[in-house]
């Protein structure tokens, strides 16, 4: 068998064990959670239907050999759904593979060289590369051996699968940073002195709801030592990262909290011992190419040739050869599909594939006699990809579809939006390499931080209704010298991103810096950014236009609560998100008091309460905020003059608060959301005393101390039947906080809480013992962790 990754010895006993504890989760010996910690280590991530599964598998550098593509092919028909999905990391899932199906087709894959272990959970993940490494006219020398040697070494080590978080890789060929470098947790840039090869060497940035650009951390140190360099800063990482709060726990927050000085101070000192002790030489080695005969002459093309050359060939360094790209819409390609696109591979080139950062793929090493011959075997399979680049460069995460984290239908929007520059008047080759990220939430998954044009899902209250949105950020790039970060907090309406979108375009396309895009945005682009914002904003009722309140590809109305089973407290932090950005966007539009409500109103669920008009906010937000202490007393009067313009029923205008005071406790709020951890705690400013009260108050019941049921002491009893998801659970957590470990709560749930309250104490480590269907209810015993 031809390798590209040696995998190391311990995956197939990792295998055997992942297989084990399958079973005993399927015959209730383990719990879902701990099976969760098990299985995303393994690269297993479960979907949004339960009891669904994905499957990442790992390609390093984005390599994949015919044999790596006919056995996902095979996996994904006999096990999946058919449809195989790359990622912006150069990984390939499987979707839709269900409980018992998960270890034959790992198992396959497997004996097939591959595996998706630390294709997730918080491990060293899949070594990024350039995708044209070797063959790019403006690398410095191919990194493509460095990067696959370091990922052997790094996957030999027990210690990857057990990190704070995930941990990033990349390499890049030279200082366009095609593999974004700037935007890992170690990113090697190659660098040449003299004839021998080295890297410069940079720490600390990655993406995400709080995203963070690289900080140089050597300026150069030779290729042979790039395993001391990771392994280093991974051993910082393992004894210094935040393993209590997982929102917190990346390594650019280590770097934050502590400053880059003192980062690189913990690294120097790993370093040296590493140097004294040393590590084993890096197995460093050329990838061969399979050669074969070269067609004297080209084919006849068909239709569409010319274009397709200008759209998807560019030369390599190496004279009469050319790489190909194959664009994929959002990233998929069907399992016949790729099966197929192996026979050809394997004819052609290098006898291989790369995966791209912008989900395609690419074929190198073709000689201009063969490009008519791929392109016609391409259209064959439908892969011509005949597309302007601007499209081709579109990339979405999963999204809401599939994802537990998903807030929105990113690759709904994504298809509305090419479809809709695809019928619009714009010349869209005249783009160029203009690339539009979209992410479905916060969580950076569709790279919206460094997009030309990127956007995340987010949610907004309107008349009471939740509505899809997306925040529109500009002006991202990646580069070695000029990484920069997309700017923007201003959100608009799903169903108003693809004529927003169309409409910023032909405003560049109109400009005097066209086609220069980052020139255009640092002149005039945001403002006319900012005014067609305000343009698209306008949101209507719904009995004005319910389909806004309809996500792009639903078929139902707009709710967080697809985000299944186990997921409440990801829906607490997403209701206080929606608040805070509802205030920050009023505030900037100078509408005080509702930046004031909206501040108010945004932590009360931490405190297990919901307000049931405007005039309770502010009762509850002194009672719980103020008066508990954990914000100034100064804030006061402002409350007090928000709530007496509730009551008189005062338009907007009437408000007489300072516009610096709401500055001040929307700061301070947000202050508060970023102490946050899993359990929903806040640290007063005044005495703890007080707020201590206030949180065994609103949590207080009238059932008894001590209830048996059957055999089994319960120790507390609440009803919660009435209470919506995920209230449900914020109140079953305050109470499970005042009881000692190993004592038993009973909660009344209805069937919408029974979905979700008892895989979210599980996740937050308490043991669920039994539901059971009493009546209309549930009652479910949990035994506190």
């Amino acid at each position: 068998m031809t390798m590209i990754l040696n995998l190391p010895p311990t995956i197939k006993e990792d295998l055997n064990r992942f297989k084990k504890d399958i079973e005993l989760f399927k015959n209730g010996s383990i719990s879902s959670t701990e099976f969760r910690t098990i299985r995303v280590t393994n690269g297993v991530y479960e979907q949004r239907e339960n009891g669904t599964y994905m499957v990442r598998v790992r390609f390093t550098a984005g390599i994949a050999l015919p044999e790596h593509m006919r056995a996902l092919s095979s996996v994904s028909r006999k096990y999946g759904n058919n449809i195989l999905h790359v990622t912006s990391r150069q990984d390939i899932q499987v979707h839709g593979v269900q409980l018992d199906n998960i270890y034959p087709a790992i198992l396959e894959l497997y004996n097939a060289g591959l595996s998706p272990k630390g294709g997730g959970g918080n491990t060293v993940r899949n070594v990024a590369c350039c995708f044209d490494a070797g063959v790019c006219e403006k690398e410095e020398f191919d990194v493509t051996p460095y990067s696959i040697a370091l990922a052997e070494f790094l996957l030999s080590d027990p210690m990857s699968f057990r990190l704070p978080r995930k941990f990033k890789v990349a390499f890049s060929g030279s200082s366009s940073d095609c593999a974004g470098a700037m935007i890992n947790d170690v990113g090697f840039i190659a660098r040449k002195r003299g004839e021998e090869f080295g890297f410069a060497v940079y720490s600390g940035g990655g993406m995400g709801a709080h995203s963070r650009v690289a900080e140089l951390l050597e300026e150069y140190i030779p290729a042979s030592d790039i395993h001391y360099t990771a392994e280093a800063v991974k051993r910082v990482f393992d004894k210094h990262g935040n393993r209590k709060n997982k929102n917190r726990a990346r390594l650019r927050f280590l770097v934050e909290q502590i400053g880059f000085d003192s980062f690189k101070k913990l690294y120097i000192e790993e370093l040296s011992e590493l140097k004294r002790v040393g590590l084993p030489a890096l197995n460093i080695r050329d990838i061969q190419r399979n050669g074969h005969p070269i067609p004297e002459n080209g084919e006849q093309p068909k239709d569409g040739f010319e274009k397709w050359c200008e759209r998807n060939t560019l030369p390599q360094k190496q004279k009469g050869y050319y790489r190909v790209h194959i664009p994929l819409k959002l990233g998929d390609i069907t399992a016949d599909v790729l099966g197929n696109l192996a026979d050809v591979i394997d004819k052609y080139g290098e006898r291989m594939i790369r995966t791209t950062p912008r989900q395609n793929l690419v074929i190198r090493w073709i000689h201009e006699n063969e490009l008519t011959a791929l392109y016609n075997e391409l259209m064959e399979l439908n892969l011509e990809g005949n597309v302007a680049p601007v499209l081709s460069n579109t990339i979405a995460c999963a999204g809401a579809s599939t994802c537990r984290l998903g807030i929105c239908l990113s690759r709904g929007l994504a298809g509305a939006v090419i479809n809709d520059l695809n019928r619009s008047d714009l010349d869209l080759d005249e783009f160029g390499d203009l690339n539009i990220n979209i992410s479905g939430c916060t969580n950076s998954c569709g790279r919206h931080p460094v997009g030309n044009i990127g956007m995340y899902g987010a949610a907004r209250r309107i008349d009471g209704r939740l509505a899809p949105h997306y925040v529109i950020q500009l002006g991202g790039k990646v580069t070695e010298e000029e990484t920069r970060l997309a700017k923007g907090n201003v959100a608009i309406p799903a169903k108003n991103v693809p004529v927003y979108i169309a409409d910023f375009l032909r405003a560049f396309k109109e400009s005097p810096q066209f086609p220069d895009y980052d020139a255009f945005i640092d002149s005039d682009g945001r403002k006319i950014s900012d005014k067609l914002i305000k343009k698209h904003k306008r949101m209507p009722s719904f009995d004005e236009d319910k389909n806004y309140y309809y996500d792009w590809s639903a078929e139902t109305i707009f709710t967080l609560e697809g985000r299944g089973a186990g997921e409440c407290s990801a829906g607490v932090f997403d209701l206080i998100k929606i608040d805070m950005s509802g205030a920050e966007e009023a505030l900037r539009e100078e509408k005080l008091l509702t930046a004031t409500f909206l501040s108010a109103r945004s932590l009360l669920i931490t405190m297990g309460q919901e307000a049931k008009d405007e005039f309770q906010v502010f009762e509850l937000f002194t009672k719980y905020f103020i008066n508990g202490g954990f914000v100034n007393e100064s804030f006061r009067n402002l409350i007090e003059s928000a709530q007496k313009c509730f009551l008189a029923s005062l338009p907007e205008e009437k408000f007489d608060g300072s516009r610096d005071n709401v500055s001040a406790l929307i700061e301070t709020m947000k202050n508060l959301y970023d102490q946050l951890d899993q359990s929903l705690r806040l640290t007063p400013v005044a005495t703890e005393k007080k707020v201590e009260s206030n949180i065994l108050e609103s949590a207080q019941t009238s059932e008894p101390e001590l209830i048996t049921h059957s055999e089994l002491k319960i120790d507390r009893e609440v009803d919660f039947h009435k209470v919506a998801c995920p209230l449900n659970y914020v109140k079953t957590k305050l109470v499970l906080e005042q009881m000692k470990s190993g004592q038993v709560l009973a909660v009344i749930l209805n069937d919408d809480g029974v979905g979700n309250v008892p895989g979210s104490a599980e996740q937050d480590g308490h043991n669920v013992l039994s539901e059971e269907k009493e009546g209309e209810y549930w009652r479910v015993l949990i035994k506190k962790g």
